[in-house]
């Protein structure tokens, strides 16, 4: 039976360009929220998990109570924000010691008198003993628990770590252990860590000597394929990023899988910044869903919000299992998605293409045969991936696009026989023999799978210079055919083999 730990919540909580975001990343250990100096980058709620002398409690980033962002979405990020305050056991209140005591930092205070959540104010950006005269001044506030804290370089945050695990009642809630994580991923601390290679792949050939043109796996940190061993990813939840350019929907279908509003939604291009994680469960399947910012072109980036949105939602691709891309049925394929298309593919995922908004197109299913052979048209790099339709206002298509990730990821993590796959393509390469080049003719050494996640297939052959680019995709599309790889990439690996006896 899964361990099931129950973490306590603390909201941070006050005006914008306080710091909170960046309190957010300290107290996670992470960057998963995005600082700037920019007031209002912050629009969603992000959720973290901090540890601290034993404990865990989940800690939730809110964007700015107040209007000095400029944003126009300030008023939906307030309402966003006080459903976290609602939410949470304990509240921390985040002030900004160099602009001092302000009408919104009050407005925030009449806010947090309606609850009966208990409060404690952290005054930030207290960097020295020298900032500590002006910082007293938040003792009118009225609260009696009052830290001095610097989150940018940590000062004082510890103590302010023991004050949230003082405040916070524990007797509903387990003491986290090692054992969840153990549990949970298998043995690893994280859900990115990957098992070595086998030492039997290492002892067949020497994979130092693969050129980096011969193996571009952008997904591994020492480039290199994996295999998972064994079946244990199947009790794991399904991870599952939404990608796709700005306003097709991907915030509407999270909160519509999560079935709450926890990404802001708005007709405003670019309303989300922040990846939002979550994780639900549907049918008995726990799942992880990562919504990301829209992705558009690096040329239109103008802000450094924007850069490290893109950023981020690129990490977040790079650790997924099955990749959404997201489309706008009313307006169809456009260059950006593309665009998309082609970033995914450099990160070789599992991939459902998600037609979203298709209430708007005509009903009947040779319509939609005609609109999804139109998309297999333009997203040729992805012929192979499952086409969904979806509507995330009327909640439609949610449990045929769950049930196609999970058939991608199936194929994501698929192992087949080797002697099986010599058998097809040898038979394959009798059938249709490679061109004979410059009176050189190419020799075939070995086939065999050498990972998996993506499924990942290495070739010997005597030269690759003779091996034509026409040839590489017969024996691509051979090998996706016959062990059926729908859903998914597939890396295929060339390496010259010299002075064997050819197959």
């Amino acid at each position: 039976m899964a361990l099931e730990i129950k973490r306590p919540t603390v909201a941070l909580i006050g005006r914008p360009n306080v710091g909170k975001s960046t309190l957010f990343n300290r107290l996670t250990g992470s960057r998963q929220a995005i600082t700037d100096e920019l007031p209002g980058v912050t629009r969603d709620r992000l959720y973290g998990v901090c540890e601290w002398d034993g404990y865990e409690f989940t800690v939730v980033d809110c964007g700015g109570i107040g209007p000095e962002s400029e944003d126009p979405l300030w008023e939906p990020v307030a309402d966003n924000a006080r459903q976290a305050m609602r939410q949470a056991e304990l509240i921390v209140l985040v002030t900004d010691v160099k602009t001092g005591m302000t009408l919104s930092d009050d407005g925030v205070v009449k806010e947090l008198r309606k609850l009966k959540t208990p409060v404690i104010v952290a005054v930030n950006k207290v960097d020295a003993d020298v900032h500590e005269n002006e910082a007293y001044q938040f003792y009118s506030l009225g609260y009696q628990e009052v830290m001095f804290i610097s989150a940018l370089s940590g000062r004082r945050t510890g103590e302010l770590l023991d004050l949230i695990v003082e405040h916070l009642d524990w007797a509903d809630y387990e003491k986290a252990t090692p054992a969840y994580a153990a549990q949970r991923y298998g043995g690893s601390d994280t859900p990115e860590t990957r098992p070595e290679t086998p030492a039997a792949l290492e002892e067949e050939f020497d994979l130092a000597e693969l050129a980096e043109e011969d193996y571009p796996f952008a997904w591994a940190q020492d480039d290199r394929p994996r295999f998972i061993p064994d079946e244990s990813w199947r009790e794991k939840p399904i991870r599952l990023v939404f990608l796709g350019r700005q306003n097709v929907g991907k915030s509407s279908l999270t909160n519509a899988l999560l079935k709450e509003g926890r990404s802001l939604v708005s007709d405003l291009a670019g309303t989300t910044r922040d990846p939002i994680w979550a994780e639900f469960s549907w049918e008995n399947q726990p799942y992880e869903v990562l919504d990301t910012a829209g992705i558009k072109r690096v040329s239109r980036l103008k802000e450094d919000v924007d850069y490290y949105s893109l950023i981020r939602a690129e990490r977040g691709l790079r650790q997924s299992e099955v990749a959404l891309l997201t489309i706008d049925a009313s307006v169809g394929i456009v260059e950006q998605d593309k665009r998309v298309a082609a970033k995914i593919a450099e990160t070789a995922r599992a991939v459902v293409i998600v037609v979203n908004k298709s209430d708007l197109l005509e009903e009947g299913d040779l319509q939609r045969r005609m609109y999804e052979d139109y998309l297999r048209g333009e997203l040729a790099q992805l012929r192979w991936a499952e086409v969904v339709f979806t509507s995330a206002l009327k909640e439609k298509g949610l449990a045929r696009m769950l049930e196609a990730a999970g058939r991608a990821r199936e194929s994501f993590h698929r192992r087949i026989d080797n002697k099986a796959l010599q058998a097809v393509l040898e038979e394959a390469i009798a059938l249709s023999p490679p061109p004979i080049v410059k009176n050189r003719e190419l020799r075939f050494f070995d086939f065999r799978q050498i990972g998996n996640c993506p499924p990942t297939f290495l070739i010997e052959i005597n030269d690759k210079r003779i091996m034509r680019q026409a040839y590489r995709r017969f024996l691509y599309n051979t090998i996706r055919k016959h062990f059926e790889f729908a859903g998914t990439h597939i890396e295929m690996v060339y390496y010259v083999k010299k002075r064997k006896r050819a197959k």
